[in-house]
């Protein structure tokens, strides 16, 4: 008898899993059925418009994703939309640095989109105009937004000698970059020039005369350094336009031209 019951137990517990996952398989079934038929409700983009760059507009990135879902996103069922590919397609533009996707639970679509952001804008001798970004990448100009960046003009890309080039737009990279983390020479350099030789000309904003700093090398500091000294002690003194010229390029010295040619070392 106590067999009996052992085995009905036994058989009582399998008809009960087997029960329960017939009722589980029926619950997924139909939660799986009911999500195919759901359906983007809206499209709400996200621009990081708060960092001051403005490239991009909502509704430019609303068209684009309805271009690349072949109509009107809204209305279109989830299976349908592949988040990952659309993200992937956003990341193209040239405007953007990172975009991510994702739906929440009302079953409405979030775009975020983050913009690369420029330093500096080239206008080189051939006639070519960019902008680098913040991680040395080239942006185009764009007919929506004019970043007030500083300007670098001169032999930045020739196009004749890629290696140069690339050694040229770093050395560009690496100053404008040291630039923008000191405040003093942010506010006051407008524009750099790029010789053939590779050596930095800078234009300060006031002051009308030209800096002549040189290579950007392991001395870039040091010359800035100089130049900080001389604005601070020197020119505050004597006057912002006494000048013709200021020269960095030898070493621990600063020389200056005067506007009626004599030269002084300082």
């Amino acid at each position: 008898m106590k067999k009996f019951w052992r085995i009905l137990k036994k058989v009582l517990l399998v008809a009960t899993v087997l029960s329960a996952a017939c009722v589980f398989v029926i619950v997924l079934s139909s939660a799986i059925k009911k999500q195919n038929q759901l359906v983007c409700n809206s499209i709400q983009v996200k621009i990081d418009s708060d960092s001051g760059v403005g490239f991009l507009s909502d509704n430019e990135i609303k068209d684009k994703i309805n271009y690349l879902n072949g109509g009107s996103t809204i209305g279109k069922r989830l299976p349908e939309l592949d988040l990952r590919k659309l993200e992937a397609e956003i990341k193209k533009n040239p405007f953007v640095k990172d975009a991510e996707i994702y739906m929440d639970q009302s079953q409405n679509m979030t775009v975020e989109v983050f913009q690369k952001r420029p330093i500096v804008r080239v206008i080189n001798n051939d006639g070519v105009s960019y902008y680098i970004g913040e991680n040395n990448d080239k942006i185009p100009l764009n007919d929506n937004f004019t970043p007030y960046v500083a300007i670098a003009l001169g032999n930045v890309e020739t196009h004749k000698d890629s290696k140069r080039d690339s050694t040229i737009q770093a050395a560009l990279y690496k100053m404008v970059q040291y630039i923008r983390k000191d405040e003093f020479l942010e506010a006051f350099v407008d524009q750099l020039y790029v010789k053939e030789n590779g050596e930095m000309e800078i234009i300060p904003k006031v002051g009308g005369h030209i800096i002549r700093f040189g290579p950007v090398d392991d001395s870039m500091a040091e010359k800035f350094g100089r130049l900080k000294v001389f604005y601070t002690e020197g020119l505050r003194k004597m006057g912002w336009t006494k000048y013709k010229t200021i020269d960095l390029r030898y070493k621990d010295q600063l020389v200056c031209e005067k506007r009626d040619s004599t030269n002084k070392k300082q």
